[in-house]
């Protein structure tokens, strides 16, 4: 029946024994912040501080005097956990202003002249929820910014122009698609509001331009809430290509940073346990009203005691609106108590996690949390089992936006070793999940979550043609292998060739019979 269809115009590809699965859903990106990030100074791979400064040199070197050096993805754990600071910057960028985020985008390191640039010195002023690290001998700010800190930087950081912002759109989608992704939920910029509002903006006016070339879920921020409800009252939520009506925000901070909420301290920092970086009952409120709004709430909570914070909200939510359909996601649920572990299974909810993420912290997490809280961390065995609602997804740029990647950290839990190759140990082996299980995370499970399981994440009749090709079967291959021996051949969006590897062409070709 679909073979009668085809005319002279139609293009029949064999797929020469590829193994065709459905497109990613990749349910956590900051896609903006990605496309920018792709032309700025990464530090992902950087394992000393001599490589560290030596790459801002380069930068500086190319820009400028007076432009930002912006960029990230440095982790101190990579050269021995001594922070960068102030000083590494000055030394090569002394007529730059610097501002590199750590790879969680809780913390981040600016140089003597941006500081300035903030006003932000000795005496600068305490912040509920941020820091400014002060040098114990000096009394001077060391340049390392937390939390709400780093946003005083930022504020004097130009923003991108409408064609900068557009083309960085068009590279971060670009880079998706390479990667068998089909589907993204964009949680917003990093800057300001504003911001997020011109990303949705521009992305907007490229779906106009019908140049929006794969799905995208766009998440506002939550303090928002009364705009997001007016764009959804006045002009609806979009479309299958892009939509909107989510609102996403913070309970906690991050594991890195040792801003993540926690029951008990931090076994390397006696006293801190971490905290909200929001008015709780601000938030709590909020949450309560997008729901009654029909806007659908994304939190953020890393530590255990944010997550049962979240997930009590979530259970007073759902119990007054019994007949409604939530899908009331927890973003990232990495640490989860006795008690979070029970909650997080309750229907209404779905947990939005990131498998790479393991592969960082499960190097170092041992400096931060005693056995029995390890032993709670990323649970996905004990979460799937238990019929909890799972979509996976990367936290780009936080994490490397790799499918392949995510799936490979959840069914082996093998770490980052020396060199940052997959050789570390293995954390948890009990919560490995199947390799079904992974897939189906990261598809079905992020399909659902954005409330597209009905058009997308299964290859059913009737679906839309989202498709991902692979180099070879992985059911056929040992996971640990997946990095290297496996690889994304194609990637359709509703039928049309998106991506071809080895083909720049294949963005613009299109074909297949039918969209669905």
């Amino acid at each position: 029946e679909v073979l009668a269809l085809a005319d002279a115009n139609t293009e029949i590809m064999s797929m020469e024994g590829r193994f065709v699965l459905p497109g990613f859903v990749d349910a956590h990106v900051h896609l903006l912040s990605g496309g920018l990030r792709l032309s700025r100074v990464e530090f992902r791979d950087v394992r000393s501080p001599e490589a560290f400064i030596a790459a801002v040199g380069e930068a500086a070197a190319r820009l400028p005097i007076g432009d930002w050096i912006l960029g990230g993805g440095w982790n101190e754990h990579q050269w021995g956990g001594t922070l960068p600071d102030r000083g590494w910057l000055d030394r090569v960028a002394p007529a730059h202003p610097v501002l590199l985020h750590r790879a969680d985008l809780h913390m981040a390191v600016a140089n003597t002249r941006a500081l300035a640039l903030a006003g932000i010195a000795s005496d600068a002023p305490e912040m509920r929820h941020g820091e400014v690290d002060l040098d114990p001998d000096t009394g001077e700010p060391t340049g390392i910014l937390r939390e709400e800190a780093i946003l005083r930087v930022m504020d004097h950081v130009p923003l991108p122009g409408d064609g900068e912002r557009a083309r960085a759109l068009g590279d971060a989608m670009e880079h998706a698609l390479a990667r068998g992704v089909t589907q993204l939920h964009d949680m917003g910029a990093l800057q300001d509001v504003e911001e997020s509002w011109a990303s949705l903006d521009a992305l907007r006016a490229l779906h106009r331009e019908g140049r929006l070339s794969l799905r995208v879920q766009a998440a506002l921020p939550l303090e928002d809430f009364d705009r997001v409800r007016t764009l959804v009252r006045e002009e609806g939520r979009g479309d299958l290509r892009l939509r909107w009506g989510a609102v996403k925000g913070f309970v906690d901070g991050s594991l890195g940073a040792a801003t993540a909420w926690f029951r008990e301290p931090y076994i390397d920092d006696a006293g801190n346990e971490g905290g909200p970086v929001t008015d709780l009952p601000t938030l709590h409120a909020r949450l309560h009203d997008a729901v009654r709004s029909g806007l659908h709430p994304i939190v953020h909570a890393i530590g255990d005691r944010a997550n049962d914070w979240l997930l009590r909200c979530y259970r007073s939510i759902s119990e007054a609106h019994p007949q409604a359909d939530l899908r009331l996601r927890v973003e990232h649920a990495q640490h989860l108590s006795p008690e979070g572990l029970q909650a997080a299974t309750h229907p209404a909810v779905i947990l939005s996690v990131q498998p790479a993420h393991l592969l960082d912290d499960g190097a170092w997490v041992h400096e931060k949390l005693d056995p029995a809280r390890m032993a709670r961390s990323y649970a996905f065995g004990t979460l799937a089992g238990a019929g909890a609602r799972l979509a996976f997804g990367s936290d780009w740029t936080v994490a490397p936006l790799e499918p392949l990647l995510a799936v490979q950290a959840a069914v082996t839990r093998r770490v980052r070793g020396a060199g940052g190759r997959l050789d570390g140990p293995v954390r948890n082996p009990a919560e490995r999940i199947p390799l079904a299980t992974a897939l189906e995370a990261h598809t079905l499970g992020g399909a659902r979550a954005a409330f597209l399981e009905a058009e997308t994440g299964t290859l059913e009749v009737g679906k839309l043609a989202d498709l991902a090709v692979l180099s070879r079967n992985p059911f056929d291959l040992d996971p640990e292998e997946f990095s290297e021996a496996l690889e994304v051949d194609m990637t359709f969006v509703e039928g049309e060739l998106r991506y071809r590897r080895g083909d720049s062409a294949a963005r613009h070709a299109s074909s297949m019979v039918s969209a669905r």
